[in-house]
């Protein structure tokens, strides 16, 4: 089942949509990563960073306001050491509540322990010095010092340990980032390949079965109405195929109703004409031997001249009748083409000497004997030179080639005329077309002919020409 154009463009657009959608649940997904690391950063360690400093500086306060009541027995110094440790207490919770480590929550816990353990001995050693007992005041210095350095050494380890996490974190920003960048770049460029992969598929599918389309009705246009299309493509140019090729039946059959009507009247005219060609000589020849006017001769000659170019024009659709129907027999030998083009030339010198033309031949020696039907060619020969007489002014020259070349043996026909138009190169041979430039009227069916008998020999034939020097017909037969 053929797609249409429409629904392989949804297709490819489909395509293009999932993989921007499956890119974007990637992205998102990166960015809450994104997110959350920074996040931890920003709440988390900054945070820990902070309470680990506030720490610190509460504990040396602590330290400070009870060395200062040991020596002073200031009852002011140990409320300061109180609010200093309530503040320490306060802040540990909050960073124990904060903290999303196991490990930061283990320090955290060493430090609480510690610190309980530091409190007691400080409660302890105010009791002795309250009651005024004796105790051992090096002893509770140095645990109380233990206590001390090992909180110190557990906040500079949750210091390092912070700094460690958020170098980790900020390390994992940066993979994120040059993940979905990579990821960002790799579906741009995945995406203008798809594109262009599917704009050059739909591209070549519309495209080729339209050149294919132009060719065809070019040769539609040039009156080939022989083989349908048949093409493998969306259903809207098929529509348009089977279209044409409706068209191209038609065409033919209305081709074909034309040419068995032209068969038909030609053979219908042809006997009528000839019996008035043969009753205009016999009235001709009668008003030789009698007496006749001036004018009754002049009739008479003009009725004959226009009998024999009825006759011509009706041989000329006949034979063009019997070439476009493929019933025209041709009979080929190999020879030379030099005594035909002689021949044609001993024809026309009198027309050519009557208009005051120069008829010059340039025929290359050794040229190659071809496969050809001799009154054919001898046919496409006088309508050539004739037309180049035609339509050459007096005082000029015609000129005949015939050379060797190597797609096989080349003649050319060069009048001095006023040339063609560009738009008339192209339909010079087909039939009925006749250059609106020139003043000199034909039946249109003369090179037309030509075209047919040199197609038929496998030939070439064309015309070169320009406005300031004049046309040239030229064809090709194989060797």
């Amino acid at each position: 089942m053929r797609l249409s154009i429409f629904s392989r463009l949804v297709l490819g657009f489909l395509a293009i949509f999932i993989l921007a959608m499956t890119v974007s649940i990637y992205a998102i997904a990166q960015l809450r990563q994104l997110e959350k690391v920074t996040h931890s950063i920003l709440f988390v360690d900054n945070r820990l960073t902070d309470y680990e400093k506030k720490l610190s500086d509460l504990l040396l306060s602590m330290m400070r306001y009870e060395k200062k009541f040991i020596i002073t027995r200031d009852k002011g110094l140990y409320n300061q050491f109180v609010l200093a440790r309530d503040d320490f207490d306060k802040h540990l919770r909050e960073i124990m509540s904060v903290t999303d480590s196991e490990r930061a929550g283990d320090l955290l816990i060493r430090i609480k322990q510690l610190q309980e353990r530091y409190q007691s001995l400080f409660d302890e050693e105010v009791k002795y010095i309250r009651s005024g007992r004796q105790y051992s005041a090096v002893k509770y210095k140095q645990e109380k010092e233990y206590a001390v350095n090992g909180i110190m050494e557990i906040l500079k380890e949750l210091r390092a340990y912070v700094q460690e996490s958020t170098y980790t974190k900020v390390n994992k920003l940066s993979e994120a980032d040059v993940n979905a960048s990579r990821v960002a770049i790799v579906t741009g460029i995945v995406s203008l390949i798809l594109g262009l992969i599917i704009s050059i598929f739909i591209t070549i599918n519309i495209t080729r079965p339209l050149s294919v389309i132009k060719k065809r009705t070019g040769e539609i246009a040039g009156g080939d109405f022989g083989e349908d299309l048949n093409l493998s493509s969306p259903p809207e140019i098929a529509k348009l195929a089977r279209s044409i090729n409706l068209m191209c039946s038609r065409l033919k059959e209305i081709d074909k109703m034309k040419s068995d009507f032209f068969s038909l009247m030609s053979h219908e005219l042809r006997t009528p004409l000839t019996t008035i060609k043969e009753g205009s000589n016999l009235f001709l020849e009668g008003l030789e031997e009698g007496k006749a006017t001036e004018k009754q001769r002049r009739l008479l000659t003009i009725i004959n001249e226009e009998c024999n170019r009825l006759i011509n024009l009706v041989n000329s659709l006949l034979d063009l009748s019997k070439m476009e129907a493929g019933m025209m027999v041709y009979n080929y030998t190999r020879t030379s083409i030099v005594p035909l083009i002689n021949k044609v030339i001993r024809e026309m010198e009198p027309l050519a000497e009557t208009k005051n033309i120069e008829l010059r031949t340039e025929i290359s020696d050794g040229l190659p004997p071809v496969s050809i039907d001799s009154d054919r060619i001898l046919h496409v020969l006088r309508n050539l030179i004739g037309n180049a007489l035609k339509f050459t002014p007096g005082g000029s020259r015609v000129r005949v080639f015939a050379r060797n070349n190597e797609q096989g043996v080349k003649v050319s026909v060069a009048d001095a005329g006023t040339g063609m138009a560009k738009e008339d190169l192209t339909a010079i041979f087909d039939k009925y077309h006749q250059v609106n430039s020139n003043k000199i009227k034909g039946t249109g069916l003369g090179l037309s002919i030509v075209k047919h008998i040199i197609d038929a020999h496998g030939g070439k034939v064309w015309v070169e020409s320009t406005s300031e020097h004049g046309s040239t017909f030229a064809f090709v037969l194989p060797v």
